[in-house]
């Protein structure tokens, strides 16, 4: 499932004043997200994604992203296991005179498409196999003639 938001933010707004924005998504796996910064944002518009209040992307607390003109195409592999799961976005622009919007956009791909239990399982099952049971392997001599 692909979720996806367009967020404006007006000119002249401060870390401290961001409006969160809420995107519902559902259960499975974030595989990857894409965040545009349109041109003309020139670096001054920011951007953080919260889950459940914690720094989602990016990880640390303190940071943000920015762009001019760009796209962020993130690999993320994050498994959503509550239904549904709300991310927060926080948008902040420091350009005192133009409102900008940037764009998110998030795949969401069931878990059993992203990490296959068959193949996970079948590896396991294997290396369980030569743990407990390991090869013996046997010489065989012609017999005397």
């Amino acid at each position: 499932m692909l979720f996806s938001k367009q967020i404006t933010v007006s000119a002249d707004t401060s870390e401290t004043n961001a409006i969160p924005t809420y995107i519902k998504i559902q259960t499975g796996v974030v595989s990857k997200v894409w965040i545009t910064f349109p041109a003309g944002c020139a670096g001054l518009v920011k951007m953080r994604v919260l889950h459940g209040g914690h720094p989602f992307i990016p990880v640390n607390a303190d940071n943000y992203l920015r762009g001019d003109n760009f796209t962020f195409e993130l690999p993320v592999m994050y498994e959503i296991t509550d239904h549904p799961t709300i991310l927060s976005v926080l948008v902040w622009n420091e350009d005192a005179t133009y409102s900008h919007t940037v764009d998110i956009l998030i795949l969401v791909l069931p878990k059993a498409l992203v990490l296959p239990t068959g193949a996970t399982e079948g590896i396991l099952e294997s290396l369980k196999t030569l743990v407990l049971h390991p090869m013996i392997i046997k010489e065989v001599y012609p017999e005397a003639v």
